[in-house]
Parts: C-alpha cells; sequence; structure tokens
C-alpha cells in the first residue's frame, strides 16, 4: 500500500513543477496579482529613445600639430557619449582619440579646437 501512494506523490509533484513551466498566459486572461507585464506604446518607445538622444553629446576635436621632420600635420578626434555623459565627458574621449591617432602619425599636437553638440 505504501508503494502506491509514494508513486501518486511523485506524480503529484511533478504534475506541479510542469504547470509551472508552462506556457504563458494568452491575452484575454489577466495576470495575476504581483506579475506585471508592462507594454509601451511605439509613441512612448520613440519618446523615451528621444529623452535619451537629447542627453547624448557629440565632440569633434581639431587638431594642428608638427612632425618630427618639422612639417604641418592635422588630426581629427570624435567622441560621444550616452544618456549620462556631457559635453566636457565627450571631448574627453575626442581628445584621447585624436592623441592615439597622432601618435600613429608621428604628430606632435600643439594646438586643438573643440566642437560639442
Amino acid at each position: 500500500m505504501k508503494r502506491p501512494v509514494l508513486w501518486l506523490a511523485l506524480l503529484g509533484v511533478l504534475g506541479i513543477v510542469s504547470l509551472s513551466c508552462g506556457p504563458a498566459a494568452p491575452d484575454g486572461q489577466e495576470t495575476p496579482p504581483g506579475e506585471t507585464s508592462e507594454t509601451l506604446s511605439s509613441e512612448e518607445l520613440s519618446s523615451e529613445a528621444m529623452d535619451d538622444a537629447e542627453f547624448a553629446r557629440n565632440c569633434k576635436v581639431t587638431c594642428t600639430g608638427k612632425t618630427s621632420s618639422g612639417a604641418d600635420c592635422g588630426v581629427v578626434g570624435f567622441g560621444s557619449t550616452t544618456f549620462l555623459g556631457g559635453c566636457s565627458k565627450a571631448c574627453r574621449f575626442a581628445r584621447r582619440d585624436a592623441d592615439a591617432k597622432a601618435a600613429t602619425y608621428g604628430c606632435q599636437l600643439w594646438d586643438c579646437s573643440e566642437i560639442c553638440r
């Protein structure tokens, strides 16, 4: 008599586990309390993307300098930030980019100008 009870209990546990791993509820059914399924409309998604784009900054650093042979050289560096970056951070990235390019060209930078948007 103990063996059938054990099998019944095991099958009951497997049944409960398989129910929790089943497919999601159809669209017509309400979600149980405590679960949220927030969907955003395309207008809300585009407005969120626009909000993030408003805070993004792009910087262009244009530098002039001289090579070891005395010839003039110019380097342009680009930098950008996303949501939490300002112009100073974007221009810092752009200056690093310009410095790296100048090193590969053998150019010693003298003067740089920044444009940030």
